[in-house]
């Protein structure tokens, strides 16, 4: 007899037992056990649900409380006790699909492939429903690799692979796995690359992807994906390690063989305007919004300049199209400022500004070296208005100090993604304005030198290269315009994609939210987006941004969780406190050395993805080979916080329901108005 059949036998929960008191509200105690689950208290949980169980006459809602039960057992690994709930569920509903595909998953990890292979077969006949068919073969292929070998799990793939958009990338991960384990790995390649075109934030396949371009002798190529991967993570020594051995096979400047933009020449020609709130913008922030420290920089500004020594005063004047540098000799521990022939136009040990003699003049930032900086785009950046180089030890931080209405265009264009919707790019622009203005207005940064950063941390301005004509016309046909409610600004928060409905309610055309229960919640990020939601992309290949879905090796998470706090191996990674829309607030780690609990968006995200995970609304659940996590399953609704506007519903809004701006702002932003100019000031 197998174990899970044994630990059915030993939990013995009677069904309809007789004598209910009348007066026991069990819907109540059920609704408590959810509140419980929802507090972060998945045992108390537990208790009540059992409780239910064990009272109710009701069928459906011991089956109901029966899933619940299923799916926090299986959350933390119990894959015995799950089944047992399972199976209990399964004599009251014979024919139900999630009793047979759960059954599936716990089974599989049971390492009983037989049984699995029979239950996800049975799953698949008692749906019609394209995503519930789709996820029942997906756990079939993978218990076909085991039962059958790699080929005949690779035919299961494929039978999904060509069918259902919304699980190419693990699906391509999985195809790649079994080619390598026959020893096809330049296929294997391909396959990992196209999981990362469908999911760029894909950061196990980025993983593996690093390590067959190694173990296939493709060195470049192997030192940019780990390259990559230690910018990312660049705690991990092993993907650092990997980069600076695999340095010597590079030739030529490694910066221009990475993802930075390059230009030979700025993409503006004339003065930029500059009416309006002025602000200090500090340039190639990380993540936390500090400027990285730079050695060196090249520019070039559009029209004349001078350069001014914040204690001499104005020490050189330059002419415009020209590349000068500016550089910190370690050695003699200066500051160089060479001109366009290289020689030297001053040497000094004080911050310098760069003025363009035309009030808005560009100027183009190139080559910035930015040793030991991580997770920053050192690509070349254009701006208008003043270049500040601050002095700060071995190097500066460059700030640019500029009108904030310079900002709004390029700003917009970028997180539009390269969108060409007019009214989208306006909503954006009063959006992204507001913000901005907002930020600039409250101490943002512990540093005093600047308002505002050009990372995440307040909104990524990548330069004005980054604008398109329509944006640029976007920010002109709403110069001024803010969201206010009275004489208060609004957070004016963006977020790309919301999944279906934002987090304070504003539906997007995505399917009813049940009550959120921990089945009710697994059971919905199985499901696909419905046709016609609106940040859902024409082609569905690229949904990942909507509905994703991660096959995570519990190593990394492993190495970067025992860097703080000792876990050892993982056994269990369990959700605990969650917000009502089911976005998960901590996390519970268990290892063979310890526990750990998790808390925030931002850690859960640097724990589990380096940062690369696109939200906090998802399921997870471990796979087990052995006593350990093979990997953990997650799948997951929609990218960032959900808060305030959605750029892609924004996008749904003007092309599909042709909707003005102010329109797509009063959708997202029902408690604020835009204001006048007038008023904004």
């Amino acid at each position: 007899m197998t174990k899970w059949k044994t630990a059915l036998i030993a939990l013995s929960i009677p069904l309809t037992p007789a004598g209910l008191p009348a007066q026991e509200n069990l819907m109540k105690i059920y609704s408590d056990a959810s509140a419980q689950w929802l507090d972060g208290r998945p045992e108390d949980a537990a208790g009540a649900l059992k409780y239910v169980v064990y009272r109710s006459s009701d069928q459906d809602l011991s089956a109901n409380a029966l899933l619940d039960l299923a799916e926090l057992c299986a959350e933390a690994g119990k894959n015995e006790e799950a089944l047992a709930y399972l199976m209990k569920g399964q004599i009251l509903k014979p024919e139900d699909f999630y009793m047979h595909f759960e059954k599936g998953w716990n089974l599989l990890s049971l390492e009983e492939f037989q049984d699995a292979r029979e239950a996800f077969e049975k799953a698949s006949t008692l749906t019609a429903d394209q995503d519930l068919a789709s996820q029942a073969r997906f756990g079939l292929a993978i218990t076909e690799a085991e039962l059958a070998g790699p080929e005949a799990a690779i035919g299961e793939l494929r039978s999904v692979y060509t069918r259902y958009p919304y699980l190419l990338s693990p699906l391509a991960q999985l195809i790649s796995r079994n080619l390598e384990r026959m020893k096809k790995r330049l296929h294997a390649v391909n396959f990992l690359k196209d999981a990362l075109t469908y999911d760029p934030r894909n950061i196990q396949a980025e993983i593996d992807l690093a390590r067959l371009y190694e173990e296939s002798d493709f060195h470049v190529p192997a030192w940019q994906t780990y390259y990559t991967l230690s910018d990312l993570d660049p705690k991990e020594p092993f993907f650092r390690n990997k980069e600076i051995k695999l340095r010597k096979y590079v030739k030529g400047k490694m910066d221009n063989l990475l993802y930075w933009a390059r230009m030979a020449w700025p993409s503006h020609k004339g003065p930029v305007p500059q009416d309006g709130m002025k602000v200090k913008v500090g340039l190639y922030a990380d993540g936390a919004g500090v400027p990285s420290l730079v050695k060196s920089f090249s520019f070039i500004s559009v029209s004349d300049f001078d350069i001014m020594d914040s204690r001499l005063g104005r020490i050189v004047s330059g002419k415009g199209g020209m590349q000068w540098n500016v550089s910190y000799d370690e050695m003699n521990r200066v500051y160089q400022i060479r001109d366009n022939m290289g020689s030297t136009a001053h040497t000094t040990n004080n911050s310098v500004r760069i003025v363009p003699k035309t009030a808005g003049g560009v100027i183009l930032i190139k080559n910035p070296d930015l040793p030991g900086a991580h997770g920053v785009n050192r690509g070349d950046k254009e701006i208008a208005g003043e270049l500040l180089a601050l002095v700060r030890e071995k190097g500066s931080w460059l700030i640019n100090e500029t009108s904030l209405e310079t900002l709004v265009s390029p700003v917009a264009a970028r997180m539009a993604g390269g969108s060409k919707m007019a009214e989208q790019l306006k909503a954006m622009a009063v959006t992204a304005r507001t913000r901005l203005t907002r930020l600039a207005r409250m101490p943002s940064h512990e540093s005093r030198e600047y308002h505002l950063c050009d990372s995440a941390h307040c909104l990524a301005f990548a330069g004005l290269q980054a604008e398109s004509a329509v944006s640029a016309a976007a920010a002109r046909d709403t110069r001024g315009e803010v969201l206010m409610a009275g004489d208060v600004l609004a957070p004016a928060e963006l977020h790309r994609a919301c999944g279906g409905s934002t987090q304070s309610g504003v539906s997007d055309g995505g399917r009813p939210v049940p009550r959120t229960t921990p089945f009710n919640l697994y059971a919905r990020t199985l499901r696909s987006p419905p046709d016609g939601m609106l940040c859902l992309a024409d082609d569905k290949t690229v949904s990942s941004d909507v509905h994703w879905t991660l096959l995570l090796d519990p190593k990394w998470v492993e190495s970067r969780l025992n860097r703080g706090a000792k876990v050892g191996y993982i056994r269990a990674i369990i959700p605990l406190a969650r917000e009502a829309d089911g976005r998960i607030k901590a996390l519970r780690v268990e290892g063979t050395a310890g526990a750990t609990v998790v808390e925030g968006a931002e850690a859960i995200e640097a724990a589990l993805g380096s940062g690369a995970l696109r939200s906090t609304l998802f399921s997870i659940r471990p796979v087990f080979k052995g006593k350990r996590p093979a990997f953990f399953l997650l799948r997951g609704i929609g990218t960032g916080d959900g808060r305030g506007l959605c750029v892609l519903g924004a996008h749904g809004l003007a092309k599909a329901k042709g909707a003005k701006y102010r329109d797509i702002l009063t959708h997202y932003f029902p408690l604020y108005k835009v204001s006048s100019p007038r008023k904004a000031q």
